[in-house]
């Protein structure tokens, strides 16, 4: 019989990724809406360095931001003159939502301002919220997010069996299942929690484990 994707990614994962003990914490902001926003959105096509940068300038204005709500970025936002401004001046940083030409900021402002008109203004509130249709629309309306961004949303804030199917993710499963061809996005996402079921860690450690493997920048 021949052996299923997940069962292939098991034996992919043994042998290239070490031991589970050996792979980190997952990127997590429990306590920050805020945080999570930033790092989720700012790191769709984009290098960790750079993400760590602008997480770094974020704290530097707010040195309480690991507790930060998603309308106190909002307030952050809007007291350094709007979005755009934002981005600039305090972020440094000019990167834009992929395949667009809107900065990432402004894809940043409104989700959030989606997120709270349906009453979720903190990570907490996102957890809770996660499973529901209109949390995930709610925050996919905005152009260039896209279902990764979504998912390294709710990963960022602690949902523990989400996993983000990027190119580099996609890559490792398809090796892994000897195929010549990109197995997707949907095919690489089932082999994923297949696979961290037989191995009895969390989807997310799994994925973070692959995504490491495959970046030269992770």
């Amino acid at each position: 019989m021949a052996k299923s994707d997940g069962e292939l990614v098991v034996e992919a994962a043994r042998s290239r990724l070490g031991g589970p003990a050996t792979w980190g914490t997952p990127v997590e902001f429990p306590d920050s809406l805020a945080l999570c926003a930033l790092n989720s959105t700012f790191s769709l096509w984009n290098s960790s360095p750079a993400v760590r940068a602008v997480l770094a300038r974020y704290r530097t204005l707010r040195p309480l931001a690991d507790a930060d709500s998603g309308p106190d970025l909002l307030c952050a936002m809007d007291d350094a003159g709007g979005p755009e401004v934002f981005a600039v001046k305090v972020l440094k940083s000019e990167k834009c939502l992929p395949g667009t030409r809107r900065l990432c900021t402004v894809g940043v402002y409104e989700g959030l301002e989606n997120l709270q008109s349906i009453g979720v203004t903190t990570a907490v509130h996102l957890r809770e919220a996660a499973r529901a249709g209109e949390t995930k629309r709610a925050w996919m309306r905005v152009k260039g997010i896209g279902k990764m961004g979504w998912s390294y949303l709710i990963m960022n804030a602690g949902v523990t069996s989400e996993t983000k199917p990027d190119v580099m993710v996609e890559r490792f499963v398809t090796r892994a299942v000897g195929s010549r061809t990109s197995v997707g996005p949907a095919r690489t996402s089932q082999a994923v929690r297949e696979a961290a079921a037989a191995l009895g860690v969390e989807v997310r450690s799994l994925d973070r484990a692959i995504w490491l493997h495959e970046s030269p920048n992770g």
